[in-house]
């Protein structure tokens, strides 16, 4: 990783030269398309970059964590893939006595993105042990610190060599984190004659494949593990768990059908169907079963509402699918303002709930937010306008403290945008030509931004739009936690 600081002042207050460091060479993008695969990369490091230098120079910013505020440095961590390196892993950075990072590896060979808290201190990281011995192991990383609180590990032993396991973590109030696994085993192999690249025929092994689905309690108080019980989901088989949310006393999920199993007439398509399901924690027996009324595969950013409990997903980028764990209804609630726009492309999505027990929907295809109630029957409280984006990784961010909203620039201009999201007013922009692909505010109040490329840029800035350093990745980033 190449890190640049700009405009850094010394201990005397003057301006300083600007530093540049340099860490091991990563794989970059050609060599990671070269390979044809990459490896799943997490990087860790205290958001001292950007942070010492703003917090010294305009205080401590709006929506800036009490960690943050009293000295202490909360990590960020940039997840992607880099090229076909033997262990490339996980880096982690913990702030050394002297301010600068120190790099150390918390975990490698991650099966999926991580997952953050409702509370943003913990970081859920998964990985599949190879070979006969069949396991799933969890990793709690502490985001202040940047280092791992607690390891765990679920064994599969009806798992084969050949299975193909992908587990997702879920956190469950603030003492449990549930384990999804799906097992998947290969089955009644056959010949196939497919036309390579080059022309010439080719002769591969295909399989019939079945998955099932499994899952595992973490009790975070206790290190102790329940299960893996098996998800008894009913007599149809399921192809995929689309969506998971959970509280302290449910595990909510979103299942589609396997149309592989549907039997059908010769010709026809199967009907895909999908299904909800609030599975008591502990146990892998749902208490409840519901026809869902969302498409599938379109759903997002399944949820617990704060204030109503409601489970809410997105489901086609604008309207919401809502669990009221009250009375049991399951509803789809139609977001009116997200229908008065429209792309003929799909953008990034966020849903997230604000401190004023409200929740903010956004997609930057349509270049559209929408502030709901949902203790108000998820009334429209206001919609506002930016910039459309195609294919940004993150086109909007929310600060902190739930009062503005930050958005990718246009198209032409490029640069940010910050919204008062009360009003929806503009309040200020930025731009200096450059086209960012992902904005975020990190723990410390402090802004990072995306820029595609050969290598992957980072830029850091106040909530002001004060440039302050800039980084680049050789990790193809695809998410900031």
């Amino acid at each position: 990783m190449i890190i640049k600081r700009h405009g850094a002042q010394g201990a005397d207050g003057a301006p300083g030269a600007r530093a540049q460091t340099a860490g091991p060479a990563r794989a970059t993008r050609r060599t990671a398309l070269a390979g044809g695969f990459g490896i799943t990369a997490l990087i860790a490091f205290p958001d001292v970059l950007a942070g010492s230098i703003a917090q010294a120079a305009t205080g401590a910013p709006a929506g800036t964590t009490a960690a943050a505020a009293s000295g202490q440095a909360p990590h960020f961590f940039l997840y992607g893939t880099t090229g076909p390196l033997t262990h490339p892993g996980v880096e982690g950075r913990a702030a050394a006595a002297s301010g600068q990072s120190a790099a150390s590896h918390v975990v490698t060979g991650l099966d999926v993105a991580p997952v953050r808290s409702a509370d943003g201190g913990t970081l859920a990281l998964v990985s599949t042990s190879a070979g006969t011995s069949r396991a799933v192991t969890l990793t709690l990383v502490d985001t202040l610190t940047g280092t791992t609180a607690s390891e765990h590990t679920v064994a599969l032993p009806g798992a084969s060599s050949a299975a193909s396991i992908l587990s997702t973590p879920v956190f469950a109030g603030t003492g449990t984190v549930a384990l999804l696994i799906a097992v998947s085993e290969p089955s009644a192999p056959r010949t196939i004659q497919k036309n390579a690249a080059n022309g010439g025929p080719a002769v591969v092994t295909g399989y019939a494949w079945t998955t099932s689905h499994l899952v595992a309690y973490v009790d975070r108080a206790t290190s102790g593990v329940s299960g893996p019980h098996p998800l008894r989901l009913g007599a149809n088989p399921y192809l995929a768990l689309t969506d998971a949310a959970a509280d302290a006393s449910h595990l909510y999920l979103w299942a589609v059908q396997d149309y592989s199993r549907i039997r059908v007439g010769k010709g026809a398509a199967p009907a895909l169907t999908t299904e909800f399901f609030a599975v008591p924690v502990g146990s892998g027996t749902p208490a409840l079963a519901a026809a869902s009324t969302g498409p599938w595969p379109s759903g997002f950013g399944a949820r617990v509402l704060p204030g109503t409990g409601h489970v809410a997903r997105v489901v086609a980028g604008r309207d919401l699918e809502v669990f009221s764990p009250a009375d049991g209804s399951l509803r789809t609630v139609t977001v009116a303002p997200m229908h008065e726009v429209g792309a003929a492309k799909p953008g990034a999505i966020t849903f997230d709930a604000l401190p004023d027990g409200t929740a903010i929907l956004t997609n930057s295809a349509f270049g559209r937010a929408t502030v709901l109630d949902p203790a108000a029957g998820y009334r429209t409280v206001s919609a506002i306008d930016y910039p459309k984006v195609a294919y940004p990784v993150r086109g909007a961010s929310v600060s902190g403290d739930g009062a503005t909203l930050y958005t990718l620039g246009a198209r032409a201009t490029g640069g940010l945008n910050a919204y008062r999201i009360a009003t929806g007013a503009l309040t200020a922009s930025y731009t200096h030509g450059e086209a960012y692909t992902g904005v975020y505010q990190l723990a410390g109040g402090n802004l990072l931004t995306l820029t595609s490329g050969q290598q992957t840029g980072l830029s850091f800035f106040t909530p002001q739009f004060t440039h302050v350093a800039a980084a680049t990745t050789d990790v193809l980033v695809a998410g900031v936690y």
